[in-house]
């Protein structure tokens, strides 16, 4: 029998199902994270429309990291932000910013990898 309720992976509270968004990729169907914490880290990144093309302008329409184009995605650029601090970085492609979240931002894993890459012949 599936609980009616979970624990959420920011606030650690253990919440009733309702207090999630909806996600079929999931097996209860239900976001890791409640309805209130996602709304308290959209206000941590929340730019204004003016704000956002401010960015967009001195990233030269184009992702922080990878420079693919703005108006070459399906989707607009991401708001990167450090975890800690709160502080917004740039904006970046869904790639980069997934690449990022799975290092975990740590730049001691990112150069690991990047030797890994080396060492093994990798780099494309």
């Amino acid at each position: 029998m599936m609980s009616n309720t979970q624990v959420c992976t920011k606030c650690k509270i253990d919440k009733d199902l309702d207090a999630y968004h909806a996600d079929r990729r999931t097996g209860n169907r239900k976001r890791n994270v409640c309805i209130d914490c996602r709304q308290s880290q959209r206000k941590i990144i929340n730019l204004s429309t003016y704000e956002y093309a401010k960015l967009l302008v001195e990233q030269n329409n184009a992702c922080a990291i990878c420079g693919v184009s703005a108006t070459d995605m399906k989707r607009e650029l991401s708001v990167d932000h450090n975890h800690e601090t709160k502080k917004i970085r740039g904006l970046l492609c869904h790639h980069c910013n997934i690449g990022l979240g799975n290092f975990r931002d740590s730049t001691t894993l990112l150069s690991v990898a990047i030797e890994y890459l080396e060492r093994t012949d990798g780099v494309a």
